[in-house]
């Protein structure tokens, strides 16, 4: 019994050994014949690419909602530059809803590159990274979730951030609670704290490139020493970012940052440290912790005042549009605001100061809440906002409505000439039967023409039109733009729709009947185009661009001791159709303010004296409470009748952009002037993507004071 056992034993032990003999030579054979099972099968001589992807913005572990950036890095280890695409598709979980954008890279041997794509993450939607070969073979994958992002976000522009480790996921209070505007609505009372990734040649953040790709950060936190070394589309977009309703805290490194041009230009001028300034010493509450929200770790504490470490460093600053503030000395720019803090929340002490961190928390907080004041945050992702006032205003179709009255008409009277008429005169001419020769006559000269009326209503060539809202400050020569672009084309085609310039991002808002979402866009140096875009006969598409567009030398809005308020248009058209909302809860109507003209609110028309003026001013100076701010509406259906003399059709297109930002807009904040009106002449182009540019109509809002009288 012992001898059979010790021999089986033996048995199996040879019986394990020869198994793992086997084992090894499958796995030297797999390793000699070919790739392992997943792998892109690679020639040879192809060079071996190391790809790693991340987005810019991912504070919770998923990309945020909305239009994002994705930073990939390829390092060639091979022998010779490889040459490729880098694809970032968004597919949405059970629809029929994909975004795909890719770019092309080159990178020489032994070298490593960083390529930044643009993407449009869809609600609930999967993210796949591919990186791909100059044959379309498959190199690599990466797989990243998406999040609605529920909170409020500060941007740390910091390689190592002590402000994410002391402040990530602490409470704060936004007052602005909308419902139902973009993905994720009312946020979580919780603050998160991202910071970019940096390229290790350079040192350099990698920050994006295009101003609607910072929508998911309400407010960037940077020191000078970063900002004075950003150039290019960093810069560009940066600004565009600011301009366009974001906010920018900066922490002063070195003396000379304060001179620099850069900083000059946020602020309006040269800097130049001063006293601290009585608001930034005031207490600021700090909110509670509700149940459920945020680390126990980072809640806020009550801190009346500073430590002594921080008092003794605080600053304040002066020079330009500067202001003291509750944080140090702010600035308005665009729409945006810039902050000069006061302390240094990057580095200690003030890193780890209580009093300083509240700060901060309040900071992102009022960021988080100006949001209310932009009607279109570039890049934001908007779901169940009615679109369908847009595509009246694009669409053919709803201005060729008479055919079909036309049509039926001629219907009639086809009845009428082919039945009664015509058997009462065959009848009394004896031959009953020839009214039947005439029948078809009478039915082919019908259908030619009506086919010939359909042809006069809808045209034989396809057209174009656009319908543009520019969001500006006073006096600043750019402004947040988005752009609604309709296309209408006789026959069945795919359409490939460029930005107006580099800095913008594009997607499809509204397609055709019986057509899947699946938008394609190749980024390139001047740009991005948008490719085989969907279009059918007679159905209109309509594509939205985000990005930042030009104003001339800006729309100048100054108060003067007399207590009139001055607007001068200096942005190269005539702007017709003009309501000032001033502060005081009264508008004065300007039927037409040339360019170069400067005109005073009192030789404007109170449109509290008018009859179809009282009903509009009387609905907009109510507010509706949304959360714990006063928002008030357009009012876009009561200025038809006010500026249908003056400008036909200028009150449906307002109605038309108050119906696609939602209900949660505040166009008339408090304790600033507004100017809105229609800039004539459109953009000055006369085609897009190779179709006639029938209609350009290009609204502007210009919210508060700046600029030269």
């Amino acid at each position: 019994m012992r001898r059979g056992a010790e021999a089986r034993g033996r048995a199996g032990q040879a019986a394990a050994v020869a198994r793992v003999a086997a084992g090894a030579a499958w796995l030297a054979a797999l390793s000699t014949a070919g790739p392992a099972l997943g792998q892109a099968p690679a020639a040879s001589s192809a060079p071996e690419l190391v790809v790693d992807a991340a987005p810019v913005f991912g504070t919770s572990g998923g990309m945020p909602w909305g239009w994002n950036q994705v930073v990939v890095r390829l390092q060639n280890n091979g022998g010779k530059a490889a040459k490729g695409e880098v694809e970032v598709a968004s597919t949405r979980y059970g629809e029929q809803r994909v975004f795909v954008a890719s770019a092309p890279y080159t990178v020489a041997a032994g070298a490593s590159i960083h390529v930044r794509v643009p993407v449009q993450v869809s609600p609930f939607a999967d993210v796949q990274v591919r990186a791909l070969d100059e044959g379309g073979a498959q190199v690599s994958s990466h797989a990243l979730s998406s999040t609605s992002q529920r909170a409020v976000v500060l941007f740390d522009v910091s390689e190592t951030s002590l402000v994410r480790g002391g402040l990530h996921e602490a409470p704060v209070a936004p007052l602005y609670l909308p419902s139902g505007r973009g993905p994720g609505s009312s946020p979580s009372p919780v603050l998160w704290v991202g910071q970019p990734r940096y390229d290790g040649a350079t040192g350099d953040p990698l920050l994006p490139d295009r101003a609607a790709l910072y929508s998911a950060a309400d407010a960037v936190l940077m020191r000078t020493d970063t900002l004075s070394r950003l150039n290019g589309a960093e810069l560009e977009a940066l600004a565009g970012y600011v301009l366009s309703g974001g906010t920018l805290a900066l922490a002063v490194a070195r003396p000379e940052d304060l001179r620099h041009p850069t900083l000059a230009a946020f602020v309006g001028g040269e800097v130049a440290r001063a006293g601290v300034a009585p608001p930034t010493l005031e207490e600021i509450v700090p909110p509670g912790a509700p149940s459920g929200f945020g680390k126990q770790g980072n809640a806020l504490l009550p801190a009346p005042s500073a430590s002594p470490a921080v008092a003794e460093s605080l600053s304040g600053w002066s020079g330009g549009n500067l202001r003291g503030s509750p944080y140090g000395s702010s600035a308005f720019y665009g729409l945006g605001e810039v902050h000069l803090l006061a302390f240094d929340p990057t580095r200690p002490p003030a890193s780890g100061d209580p009093w300083a961190k509240i700060r901060v928390a309040d900071l992102a907080r009022r960021a988080y809440d100006r949001r209310s004041t932009v009607a279109f945050r570039p890049g934001e992702e908007a779901m169940g906002l009615d679109l369908d006032p847009v595509r009246r205003e694009l669409d053919p179709n709803e201005s060729s409505r008479w055919a079909i009255g036309v049509s039926a008409l001629l219907l009639c009277l086809y009845a009428v000439l082919a039945g009664p008429i015509n058997f009462s005169r065959a009848a009394r001419q004896g031959t009953p039967l020839r009214a039947l020769r005439h029948l078809p006559v009478y039915a082919a000269v019908t259908f030619a023409v009506i086919v010939g009326v359909g042809l006069l209503a809808k045209g034989v060539r396809g057209r174009a039109r656009h319908l543009t809202l520019i969001e500006a400050g006073a006096g600043i020569t750019k402004g947040a733009v988005r752009r609604f672009r309709g296309f209408f084309v006789p026959r069945a085609e795919e359409l490939t729709v460029r930005t107006t310039d580099a800095s913008g991002v594009i997607s499809t808002a509204v397609l055709a009947e019986l057509t899947e979402r699946r938008d394609r866009l190749l980024v390139e140096r001047d740009g991005a185009r948008l490719t085989q875009v969907a279009a059918l006969p007679w159905q209109t598409v309509i594509v939205r661009e985000d990005g930042v567009a030009p104003l001339g030398d800006g729309i100048a809005i100054v108060a003067e001791p007399s207590g009139d308020v001055v607007v001068s248009n200096r942005s190269g058209r005539d702007l017709r159709g003009g309501v000032l909302w001033l502060p005081a809860g009264v508008a004065r109507y300007f039927a037409r303010i040339r360019d170069g003209e400067k005109v005073s609110s009192r030789a404007g028309v109170d449109l509290g004296a008018r009859s179809d003026g009282q009903s509009w001013l009387s609905h907009v100076s109510f507010g509706r409470r949304v959360g714990g701010i006063d928002i008030h509406d357009l009012g876009g259906g009561l200025l038809v009748p006010l500026l249908e003399p003056d400008a036909p059709g200028l009150g449906a297109a307002w109605l038309a952009i108050e119906e696609a930002a939602g209900s949660a807009v505040d166009w008339f904040p408090a304790g600033v002037p507004v100017l809105f009106g229609q800039l004539d002449g459109g953009e000055g182009r006369a085609s897009d993507s190779g179709l006639r540019l029938e209609r350009d109509r290009v609204l502007v809002r210009i919210v508060g004071y700046g600029g030269r009288p």
